[in-house]
């Protein structure tokens, strides 16, 4: 399949949101009722920032659906070989140079990425085994069945999350949410509306926006609301839902061919894989807390900018290593199955 530059950009620009995610509230906390009081600007901007890039994961797998998953024993091999080559690549020498405990534990989850750092790869290889369902579903389907089955899912989904305080949901860390987001992207893959895409990017922004609001206004007014601040930061937030999907929306417009962005962009799940991994996370939250509380204004954002950039583009560069590695394994096993699967 040809890749098609205008998604590869989001798929590059969900990436880096997520990477933003990492540097904000994970790294520095959220700012409470105090800080805000203190400093409103600046909680305000790191509210903002939160919110524009809460969508990321979202995006990630709404790209999926929007494609549609082609189910090959070679993608999902191909899937777990890179998931598995971070895990071991990094842990390896942390290991060998004991920057990380000697332990059962932590040696089954470089094998097993069990760690709550890699859960979107064991979500994601729940939605990737049971996209051949998904796709006979929707098109076997009338769109009005689809539709019904659709609300039905993120209303019951909103319900849960908010008001019944029941775990399966998990704010979005869970396959049963990437299920429901892969149908919305097919449903509107097949049946979207010919909107213009500026209207699509104001509805993105409009989400952005009341997520802020509904965050920073509570806590100005000296309220610690945990409940909301909950709910705003949930990848299950009805907002980063509709957010995620318009701005999708939106690029599906935009017209632009780039072999550097397809090329980027091939590699762009390594960043995850890097950043994330148990024995790396801390450092990169470490180094964001280190940068927010030596710099501020715009010194910060162009040093944070600038670590973010770094962190991606030696991710992309250590996944260029492995494509050709995955091939020569998947040949040679090809060879000696003796038939093309």
């Amino acid at each position: 399949m040809n890749r098609q530059s205008n998604i590869e950009l989001l798929r590059i620009i969900a990436m880096l949101m997520i990477l933003g995610l990492h540097v904000n509230f994970l790294a520095i906390d959220k700012p409470n009722a105090e800080e805000i009081l203190s400093t409103p600007m600046q909680s305000f901007m790191r509210i903002l920032c939160e919110n524009f890039c809460i969508v990321g994961v979202n995006v990630f797998v709404l790209i999926s659906g929007w494609f549609g998953i082609n189910y090959k024993l070679k993608g999902l091999c191909s899937f777990l070989f890179q998931s598995l080559f971070f895990s071991l690549t990094i842990f390896i020498p942390f290991f060998l140079t004991d920057k990380i405990e000697v332990s059962r534990i932590n040696i089954m989850s470089a094998f097993l990425m069990y760690k709550n750092a890699y859960w979107f790869v064991w979500a994601y290889l729940v939605l990737y085994i049971i996209s051949p369902i998904l796709n006979t579903f929707i098109e076997n389907t009338d769109k009005a069945t689809i539709r019904r089955v659709l609300v039905l899912f993120f209303t019951t989904q909103t319900v849960i999350f908010i008001f019944t305080g029941v775990g399966f949901y998990k704010s979005g860390y869970d396959p049963l949410s990437f299920i429901g987001l892969y149908l919305l992207a097919r449903y509107f893959r097949l049946y979207r509306s010919n909107n213009g895409k500026y209207n699509y990017l104001g509805i993105y922004l409009t989400c952005v926006l009341c997520n802020t609001l509904m965050y920073f206004i509570p806590a100005y007014m000296g309220h610690n609301n945990e409940t909301i601040l909950t709910i705003s930061n949930a990848y299950t937030n009805p907002l980063n839902i509709i957010g995620a999907l318009y701005l999708l929306l939106f690029f599906t417009k935009l017209d632009i061919k780039s072999k550097c962005i397809n090329w980027f962009a091939a590699s762009c799940f390594a960043v995850y894989l890097f950043h994330c991994h148990f024995c790396l996370g801390r450092y990169y939250v470490n180094y964001a807390k280190e940068i927010f509380n030596n710099f501020s204004g715009i010194p910060y954002f162009a040093i944070i900018i600038a670590f973010i950039l770094g962190v991606f583009i030696i991710s992309v560069l250590i996944d260029k290593v492995r494509i050709p590695l995955f091939n020569y394994v998947w040949n040679k096993f090809d060879k000696l199955k003796g038939t093309s699967l």
